[in-house]
């Protein structure tokens, strides 16, 4: 249960309280898709969220990777899952992280059962970063390989957690000021508007952190 400990550790139990921007504050959010039809917007999200990954998880030999997915509907997927990410090049390896976190019962779907996120932990190599994106992208389109669960994926050195939600946006954060900074001014150009000035005032600002 080593990954985990050290996700719990460094970005804390409710990490995966969506959404993320909001529940982590001093973190990015990135527009991804753009105009056009339904390939053109899977393409330049995929695009978009490579490129910035690429720096999040520069200099790293490996991504640690979170699948998500709720207990009501896990025995039914498990099969989906494991088979869309061996279509994608993923191996799921021996070392890896298996836990359940309680839902609130205010939020079950049948008020008699409860319910559980179910969470698994692995590591795979930094060459396997943009098919991670394609399956966290691809939820909601109609195509394959398409494990139908949210990924988060973890720099763990540098202490990055990214959240893929969807083609529309990717959401970036952890304590290290430092490198979201960078992040900041290398693809200010891709940040969602909406939440600009809230980013601007972290890392624009006089109080921010200098390249």
């Amino acid at each position: 249960m080593k990954l985990q400990h050290d996700i719990e550790r460094i970005f804390g139990r409710g990490c995966f309280t969506r959404p993320v921007y909001y529940n982590y504050p001093g973190g990015l959010r990135f527009e991804l898709s753009e105009a056009g039809g339904a390939i053109e917007q899977f393409i330049t999200a995929l695009r978009k969220a490579t490129q910035v990954c690429s720096d999040v998880f520069r200099d790293q030999q490996s991504v640690v990777v979170c699948l998500r997915a709720h207990s009501n509907v896990i025995t039914e997927t498990s099969r989906q899952v494991v088979r869309a990410l061996r279509d994608a090049g993923i191996s799921i390896p021996r070392e890896r992280s298996l836990w359940r976190a309680p839902i609130d019962s205010d939020d079950w779907w049948d008020e008699h059962t409860p319910e559980f996120w179910i969470n698994l932990a692995f590591a795979v190599p930094l060459d396997r970063l943009q098919a991670l994106l394609w399956c966290a992208l691809a939820t909601d389109f109609p195509i394959e390989p398409n494990p139908s669960c949210m990924l988060f994926l973890f720099n763990l050195p540098q202490q990055l957690m990214v959240w893929p939600y969807d083609d529309r946006g990717m959401d970036v954060v952890g304590p290290n000021h430092a490198l979201l900074s960078q992040l900041y001014h290398q693809h200010n150009h891709y940040l969602l508007d909406y939440d600009r000035d809230e980013m601007d005032r972290v890392f624009a600002g006089p109080a921010a952190c200098p390249l």
